[in-house]
């Protein structure tokens, strides 16, 4: 998956979350919304720390390793060859507009991945509530992620993890 999936983070979380919660059924949607969480606290590519969780969850040290292996490499080998061909060949018009067409795509996958993750996440009038201070925080006021985090979990740990 770490070879197809282009757009960055949120976007590959939609080709994970397809194939690993709704395909072949490998974590319920709670455990991928948790491996999602433990991939955006920890330091490092969020992605891969996400593909971390699931390969431990799944198959141990060893399934780890492999979702680490399997996702930097191909990826690696990608934008090396993608960096040189960009360099060689910018200027040209049909590349720039299949860029564009690529952008304008990989909003449609975030906006798919919000949705789902939604529909298993706010299932409760707090975790609505969580979800809507979030965004505003994050996007009207430009609250630093790191900080929106921190917040979030302290409000989690308020609203649930006292009873």
């Amino acid at each position: 998956m770490g070879a197809f999936a282009f757009g960055g983070v949120y976007s590959m979380l939609t080709f994970f979350q397809r194939e690993i919660v709704e395909k072949r059924g490998w974590l319920e949607p709670d455990e991928f919304a948790e491996g999602v969480a433990i991939g955006q606290i920890t330091p490092g590519p969020p992605i891969v720390n996400t593909g971390i969780y699931i390969g431990y969850h799944l198959k141990g040290l060893r399934g780890a390793l492999a979702t680490t292996a399997g996702q930097v490499i191909p990826g690696l080998i990608l934008v090396i060859l993608l960096a040189y061909g960009y360099a060689q060949w910018k200027t040209i018009p049909l590349l720039t507009a299949v860029l564009k067409g690529v952008g304008a795509a990989v909003v449609g996958l975030l906006a798919s991945m919000v949705v789902k993750m939604g529909r298993t996440q706010t299932r409760t009038v707090p975790a609505v509530v969580l979800a809507v201070a979030g965004f505003l925080l994050l996007h009207f006021l430009k609250v630093n992620p790191v900080v929106l985090i921190l917040l979030a979990g302290a409000a989690g740990w308020f609203v649930y993890g006292r009873a």
